[in-house]
């Protein structure tokens, strides 16, 4: 398979070599044409660093880089913007998902034009859990839209897609839920399948506080006012 895998990388100096090391291992034993697609999301550790040096040994590491952090959304967006293969892919740099296990997702992409993991069992703590429900709940009371896990780590589609579905205003928690609506929007199919979850090999992962969580519900007003006013400037 022709594929892009895009890794987002924010202070991920405990995870990235390892994670990068995996994709490019997963090409070779699978037999892929792949690349792989690190966004050094304004990291302030070695990440940035390593992956130089990762990079100057194969060619098949793409590299993009952010001055400053904008966020998961936009450091995926970036990649799929920078990938050139027919497939992409794109998969959290923490761990928690394997590259292997994408394996699974791939034979649906003869039936469906999008395929995204589905958690089948979260290793998160509590907290990280029950906001994940409560956002589930806010997007459907939203739009009208219930996916499970919406922000699963691991999704792969047709790179034909990506102009009709890239995300032009959700740039954080809502990057996967405007994803899906416009999915929705242009008539794509899709199918969810489960995928393991691991306990995230080190480091330290971002939201569980009170202020992540103000912040997700101002960031997913903020989607919806953008996203009708723009679908109000079309039909003008």
């Amino acid at each position: 398979m022709n594929i892009s895998v895009i890794h987002p990388c924010f202070n991920e100096e405990e995870n990235i070599e390892q994670t990068v090391t995996e994709t490019l291992a997963w090409f070779d034993r699978e037999e892929h044409d792949g690349e792989v697609v690190i966004v050094d999301d304004g990291s302030k550790d070695r990440s940035g660093e390593m992956i130089k040096k990762m990079r100057s040994n194969d060619t098949r590491i793409i590299i993009v880089t952010h001055e400053h952090n904008q966020g998961y959304g936009i450091a995926v967006r970036s990649g799929c913007d920078k990938a050139s293969k027919e497939y992409i892919a794109f998969i959290d740099s923490d761990g928690q998902f394997h590259i292997s296990d994408l394996s699974v997702l791939l034979p649906f992409l003869t039936e469906y034009d999008f395929v995204p993991g589905r958690r089948r069992k979260r290793a998160d703590p509590f907290i990280r859990n029950l906001f994940g429900k409560i956002l589930g709940v806010l997007i459907f009371l939203t739009f009208g839209l219930w996916v499970r896990d919406v922000n699963c780590g691991m999704k792969v589609f047709k790179k034909s897609l990506w102009p009709t579905i890239r995300p032009l205003y959700g740039t954080e928690k809502f990057f996967n839920t405007e994803l899906y609506l416009r999915l929705k929007q242009a008539g794509y199919t899709w199918k969810q399948v489960d995928v393991p979850h691991y306990p995230r090999r080190a480091g330290t992962p971002t939201g569980g506080s009170g202020r992540v969580i103000i912040g997700m519900i101002k960031e997913l007003f903020d989607l919806r006012s953008k996203l009708r006013a723009a679908r109000s400037a079309h039909t003008q």
